[in-house]
């Protein structure tokens, strides 16, 4: 006979055994159950992953934030600007500022932002200071309203140059932004340029970027299409209120066209806070740079030129909000581009991507309609952004 005791050492024994060569196997397991569960997109992510970034923007996922990567050039900018003379921190007039190319005055970036996907309101708001607080769908960045002095709105304050031919340039372009610091390209306002190409006329504002407290960016039209006014916003130009991607109800940002210190955010709702290695942001419109090369600002050495012109606003402290690095690309030497010069614009081109049937034939083509015989089982627009190079005369 069997003793009972024996049995149940046995089994008391065998028990112990896989708990010994379970123990450290479970908290992984229960780690990897609690990613799965934890690891859901969020409201924010999704609407993200369908925004229209532009084709220079690399946007990533990594847990609770966002990573968007781009090279800072805008879509569309002008072939020339008014850039501000030696010596002058805010133009006020033609005497204040000389003609130049936008290829002289506009580089290709390094940015690369790390921010929140789950942002929230804080107790108290952060004004935002000079520099980007923001990135655009287009790459771009936006900056607060103001120029270099702190008190001048960048919308109110244009200044013209003419060219040999009588074609006036501003130092603030149809599209509210301009060279900046570095050359950093920057708007000041809500830039028509990019919100033609991802809104429809006369339809809502659909995601046009994302402020460096991970709160949305929108144009000025609200869920139905009607003009937003700033009288309808916070102190930081921002609102409560249904987006196409969140018809219950989202805080946002609204960009404006307004000629005042409301086209733009004004503060941040929310707490911007620098990502893992986030050093110095680039400052505010700081010195443009000239054929020579471009002048460095606090922090950051200048490229072997010709000092860069002071001008706009002055480089900041460190800005709150997001990593980036900034990496202008320098003239090769001191020699002022040639006549004819160029620059490169971005167009964005729309067509109609067609999918045709004929028995069990199907074909997918880039056109208005379908080959003869063929019928049209489907169709969807499709928006691709083509490098264009411009001729320019200084």
């Amino acid at each position: 006979m069997r003793n009972p005791t024996a049995n149940l050492r046995t089994h008391s024994g065998a028990k112990k055994l896989i708990a010994l060569i379970l123990a450290p196997v479970l908290p992984w397991v229960a780690a990897i159950a609690f990613a799965q569960v934890t690891h859901a997109a969020t409201a924010q992510e999704l609407a993200l992953s369908k925004a229209a970034w532009f084709s220079n923007v690399k946007v990533s996922f990594s847990g609770d934030s966002v990573v968007i990567a781009s090279d800072g050039l805008p879509n569309w900018m002008a072939e020339k600007y008014a850039k501000p003379n030696a010596g002058v921190v805010v133009p006020s007039s033609a005497n204040d500022v000389s003609l130049d190319l936008a290829s002289n005055l506009v580089y290709a970036q390094k940015l690369n932002y790390t921010l929140t996907l789950n942002p929230t309101k804080a107790p108290s708001v952060t004004s935002t200071s000079l520099g980007p607080i923001g990135i655009l769908a287009n790459g771009a960045v936006i900056f607060n309203p103001y120029e270099g002095d702190g008190k001048t709105v960048a919308v109110t304050g244009n200044v013209y140059v003419s060219d040999s031919n009588g074609v006036k340039w501003g130092f603030l372009d149809v599209c509210n932004g301009h060279p900046g610091m570095g050359g950093m390209y920057h708007y000041h306002a809500m830039p028509p340029c990019v919100t033609s190409v991802i809104d429809k006329t006369g339809g809502p504002s659909h995601i046009l970027g994302l402020a460096f407290d991970g709160f949305l960016i929108y144009g000025n039209k609200d869920i139905n299409g009607k003009l937003i006014s700033s009288s309808q916003l916070d102190q930081c130009n921002g609102i409560t209120s249904p987006t196409p991607e969140f018809p219950a109800g989202v805080y946002h940002y609204v960009l404006t066209e307004e000629k005042s210190n409301r086209s733009t955010i004004n503060c941040f709702a929310g707490t911007p806070t620098l990502s893992k290695g986030g050093g110095m942001q680039p400052g505010g419109m700081g010195g443009m740079g000239g054929a020579g090369g471009i002048g460095g600002a606090p922090g950051m050495p200048g490229t072997p030129g010709m000092p860069g012109t002071p001008g706009m606003q002055q480089p900041g402290g460190p800005q709150p909000g997001a990593q980036a690095t900034q990496t202008p690309i320098a003239k090769a030497t001191a020699t002022p581009a040639p006549t004819p010069s160029y620059t490169t614009l971005y167009k964005a081109v729309k067509t109609t991507q067609l999918v045709c049937q004929k028995g069990m034939v199907k074909k997918s083509l880039t056109a208005t309609a379908c080959p003869t015989g063929y019928k049209k089982i489907s169709s969807k627009s499709v928006t691709t952004y083509v490098e264009t190079k411009v001729l320019v005369n200084p």
